[in-house]
């Protein structure tokens, strides 16, 4: 994290411009959400390069230490499953399969155990918890998390956690299973085979009725104060999953599902509602940029051989844009805002996170982003607009009024970018 890009793709030191390399809980990282972006015509310059190479660019960016180098967001590999009867003993098994089988490839990198408590991992203490759970009734809710972070204050680079439902509410509720894996192993001769190989396999294992998977910001198992932080890099790129909650979701994540990402999780019963797989495999033959697996009771479609951040002023990753186009009409239609009030800072209320939902959304690829501008210049097209150089910059300007330029701002030059018409 010894150097950033700057808004303009050039590299400054880290010290001059961007964001800084340390942040507290309750520090502000400035930036806007843009609502509408879309793509046309190719990808911009700064996307030509490899995806994997342009993801190895930018994740420093996405990484934040305290003073005494504790890592306290990172930027990870993720997949969130939703699933039904999470109460049953068989159900609770195939759960517990997929810890033991975490535990045995990952038990040189993992440090914590969370059952009822935040505890040194120990083989005598997973042991425990198996047990416990395994003889627990219908109506005993548990909650088991496994990390690789030292403590709940230290965000994790590899981590599984699980939450069941209880049986007196039925399908009123789901289950929830959660793989995080540091992005780096991408770079792996096999991680990316690795990677899918664990999606089919934990699908398989709760039958998931869908989910998704990609990058996203990995906070703290202690996660509030760290909330404002994944708000702002959330709206920064288009790519990264706000699913510090995912618990939040088994609630509302009933009869529809929460969007798009990298890959996408379908089980039957919506596979069946956008006309069935070969309905999908026909609305998808012409791009060879997305694939689909099945799985024993669904499908994951892949948007792209490897995932992408998004970043705001490259546009719209064209992949995610096509699978949204099929998936978004079964998208919860008005979800509940992604955080709770956060006294640490901003984080996503009502509006924000109803433009976050939207956010790979487009009109058929007629609308054209208009290009970023200077502060000095005239506004090229009458709407809202904001500047990085200055948190809560968003505000309208009409056709020809000049865009103004903020002084003392740690991001430099002041640059203007679109954020729609409304």
């Amino acid at each position: 994290m010894n150097s950033q890009p700057n808004l303009d793709g050039t590299v400054v030191p880290h010290v001059k411009v961007g964001t800084p390399k340390f942040v507290e809980a309750d520090q502000e990282i400035p930036y806007h959400v843009s609502d509408k972006v879309v793509v046309e015509g190719g990808m911009v310059a700064s996307k030509r390069m490899n995806t994997l190479e342009n993801l190895e660019q930018h994740a420093p960016d996405l990484a934040f230490e305290l003073p005494d180098g504790k890592p306290v967001v990172r930027l990870g590999l993720i997949l969130t499953l939703y699933f039904k009867r999470g109460y049953t003993n068989d159900t609770k098994k195939n759960v517990l399969a997929c810890f033991r089988r975490f535990y045995e490839e990952y038990q040189s990198q993992l440090k914590c155990l969370v059952y009822g408590r935040h505890q040194k991992l120990t083989s005598a203490n997973f042991e425990k918890a198996q047990q416990a759970i395994s003889k627990s009734g219908g109506n005993e809710e548990f909650s088991l998390f496994l990390g690789s972070a030292a403590d709940e204050t230290e965000a994790d680079e590899y981590s599984l956690s699980a939450m069941n439902s209880f049986e007196i509410h039925g399908d009123k509720l789901r289950s929830y299973i959660k793989l995080v894996m540091p992005w780096s192993i991408l770079k792996e001769t096999d991680g990316l085979s690795r990677f899918q190989a664990w999606a089919v396999y934990l699908c398989d294992q709760v039958n998931a009725e869908h989910g998704y998977g990609g990058l996203s910001s990995i906070l703290p198992y202690d996660y509030h104060g760290y909330i404002p932080t994944e708000y702002q890099l959330a709206q920064q790129y288009f790519g990264l999953e706000v699913d510090s909650m995912p618990h939040a979701s088994s609630i509302e994540l009933l009869d529809t599902v929460k969007g798009v990402n990298w890959l996408t999780v379908l089980g039957e019963s919506f596979v069946e509602l956008l006309g069935g797989e070969s309905s999908l495999r026909q609305a998808f033959s012409g791009r060879g940029d997305v694939e689909i697996v099945p799985y024993s009771t669904g499908l994951i479609i892949r948007a792209g051989e490897y995932p992408e951040l998004g970043k705001i002023e490259n546009g719209l990753p064209s992949s995610y844009v096509a699978v949204n186009k099929i998936v978004k009409q079964i998208r919860i239609p008005n979800p509940d805002q992604l955080h709770p009030y956060s006294p640490y800072g901003d984080g996503f209320e009502e509006e924000s996170t109803a433009r976050w939902y939207a956010r790979f959304d487009q009109d058929n690829g007629k609308t054209k982003t208009p290009a970023r501008l200077e502060a000095g210049q005239p506004c090229s097209v009458a709407g809202y607009w904001f500047s990085p150089a200055q948190s809560a910059s968003r505000r309208y300007f009409s056709q020809g009024e000049i865009l103004p330029s903020f002084s003392g701002s740690n991001w430099g030059d002041t640059l203007w970018y679109w954020s729609g018409e409304e």
